[in-house]
């Protein structure tokens, strides 16, 4: 935990919005961005009524400046970010931040009677793609979630302790993880534009990222293919897989079959696909073959059947739980939620969030 003075407040808003400092100035109206510049160095302070102007357009509430506390954040953040530009990362990583904050800083105000378990990073060991699919096995059994499908990925993990948030940005993110360096605290952040089976798959990627511990010297190229073998079978056992397309290799498979089992497991059609390759039920003949007509009708980019998105639920449950137990304000509610008071209202809150 660390103390965070309003002038890092300011530049973190500016850049979870992915603003550059000409952006706020023109937003803004009456300022220069050399003037917005020394606010965010700290050489000046903005008056109230600057702060309220400031808070409008960064599209934060003003509550947000006098936040006192921040948590450090693990470099385990980063990996799925690698490929996207810098400001765009930057943007990312805060809006993360923001989110842990408000979700650790909601949970403090109930005390030990909600704590969750949290499952220890790098928990199980793995050296190689193979034990990734053990790993996920053994993870299920901890989790007593047996071979079964798992109808809700996203209750299962804020069940076992991690955060989840949906957000709405580029279309060069999937996913990431974001952890507190003491790791008590995790969040998976997901792109809330991804039909939901890809989302599934995401969550479950960054899963393996936390609970697997692979060598240091695995190269990352092999790192990724564990995690993709891990949430295929953490998503789609293998004794499922078998009991769905037989014991013995086939070498042909109807794509309705794949469809069929997307929507019994909650995986994409080329997922399913590729768990019947690593477990040796097609052949490659077959896996050609369905990998030529996948790509005939366009389905390696947008499938059919695409399958409604999980939305977690907990922290906006705790949100409300606070206000109706009187822990909070209406107005901290509102902070938490990053939504005007006047929205909290029942009729207006549910078509917000329904609509």
């Amino acid at each position: 935990m660390e103390k965070v003075k309003l002038n890092e407040r300011i530049r973190r808003a500016r850049v979870s919005r992915g603003l550059s400092l000409e952006d706020v100035a023109g937003r803004m109206g009456d300022i220069s961005k050399q003037a917005l510049s020394k606010f965010e160095s700290g050489q000046s302070a903005p008056n109230s009524a600057r702060l309220l102007k400031l808070a409008k357009a960064l599209e934060v509430k003003p509550e947000y400046f006098f936040r006192q506390e921040s948590f450090a954040l693990a470099p385990l953040e980063f990996r799925k970010l690698a490929k996207m530009p810098k400001y765009r990362q930057d943007q990312v990583r805060e809006q993360m931040r923001d989110h842990l904050e408000r979700y650790i800083s909601l949970e403090d105000c109930f005390g030990a009677s909600i704590k969750v378990g949290l499952t220890a990073a790098r928990s199980i060991q793995v050296a190689s793609v193979e034990e990734a699919e053990k790993a996920a096995e053994q993870l299920r059994q901890d989790w007593k979630v047996g071979d079964d499908a798992i109808a809700n990925l996203t209750d299962l993990l804020e069940n076992n302790g991690f955060k989840i948030v949906l957000l709405d940005v580029s279309d060069d993110f999937d996913g990431a993880c974001a952890a507190t360096d003491d790791e008590q605290h995790v969040l998976i952040s997901l792109n809330a534009a991804r039909p939901g089976e890809r989302m599934r798959f995401t969550a479950a990627h960054e899963l393996g990222h936390w609970v697997m511990d692979l060598p240091a010297s695995m190269p990352e190229k092999i790192k990724e293919r564990c995690c993709h073998r891990f949430a295929g079978a953490f998503l789609f056992p293998a004794a499922q897989v078998r009991a769905e397309f037989g014991e013995i290799q086939r070498s042909r498979v109807h794509p309705q079959e794949l469809l069929n089992a997307k929507a019994l497991y909650g995986v994409s059609m080329q997922v399913a696909m590729y768990r019947l390759k690593d477990l040796g039920l097609l052949s490659e003949g077959g896996y050609k073959a369905l990998i030529f007509t996948m790509n005939t009708n366009g389905w390696r980019k947008s499938e059919p059947g695409a399958l409604v998105a999980e939305r977690p639920r907990r922290f906006e449950s705790l949100v409300f739980r606070g206000l109706a137990e009187e822990f909070f304000t209406i107005s901290r509610a509102a902070e938490f939620l990053q939504l005007p008071i006047s929205a909290l209202d029942p009729k207006v809150y549910g078509a917000l969030a329904h609509g």
